[in-house]
């Protein structure tokens, strides 16, 4: 009888072990639209990067971009690494995604994949209709109190490696700045003023920004942001 019930368990240990394993709900793309509001702030609404500054969201697949995500969360270098990611990158990532959760990193995951990285489309979905004309951009939004004039006499130090009209330049492969938005910039610069490491010239970008004033670190934020926008008066004169 022992023997008997012994041959049962197993095998009915044996019929769990050849069962496929359970997996993972797949996230909330709508949801993690409204999560990615933060993220566009550097990587763009679009997830294209605001002009290369930032990297290219857009070939990720929602499985790649929750490996991405949870391997910055957990510190996993060697899982960042394959993915040629880590160094400068981690230090600005680590911090931002130290919060999520589980669901949020699925959520992201899913609506990223929605920009262009092999989101599938659903079984016997419908075509889609034709697009609409896209709408004009909004203008970027700026804070109230920013002084465009001063933003435009600090950029002239930026101007030499970043260009004239914030183009980007070839010397320290500087990157173009022009229309990133102001939370953008002005995260970057604290980031830089607090002795990060974004890069291989990091070193440049710490000595500039470390006698930075909040109000100086706002208006130069604000005058990038309005930078080649149809409209933006950019070279307003200073007031007190």
């Amino acid at each position: 009888m022992k023997m008997m019930r012994r041959s049962l368990l197993a095998l009915a240990l044996g019929g769990l072990m050849v069962q496929p394993l359970v997996t993972l709900a797949a996230g909330d793309a709508a949801a993690g639209k409204t999560k990615f509001a933060t993220c566009a702030a550097c990587h763009g609404a679009d997830g294209k990067g605001n002009g290369g500054a930032f990297p290219n969201l857009t070939h990720l697949s929602a499985a790649d971009a929750d490996t991405i995500l949870t391997a910055f969360k957990a510190g996993d270098m060697a899982t960042l690494k394959k993915h040629n990611l880590g160094g400068a990158r981690y230090s600005t990532m680590a911090p931002q995604v130290a919060n999520l959760s589980p669901t949020d990193i699925a959520d992201l995951a899913a609506y990223i994949a929605t920009l262009g990285g092999g989101a599938a489309p659903a079984a016997g979905a419908a075509p889609a209709a034709a697009a609409a004309p896209a709408a004009a951009p909004a203008p970027a939004m700026i804070s109230a109190d920013a002084n465009i004039g001063f933003g435009h006499a600090i950029f002239s130090t930026c101007s030499v490696c970043h260009g004239m009209d914030g183009e980007g330049g070839k010397l320290l492969d500087a990157p173009k700045l022009a229309g990133m938005p102001m939370s953008a910039v002005s995260s970057m610069l604290e980031m830089y003023k607090a002795g990060k490491q974004l890069g291989k010239y990091s070193y440049v970008m710490n000595a500039q920004t470390k006698y930075l004033t909040p109000d100086e670190i706002r208006d130069v934020s604000a005058y990038i942001s309005q930078m080649n926008q149809p409209g933006a008066k950019v070279n307003m004169p200073q007031t007190e």
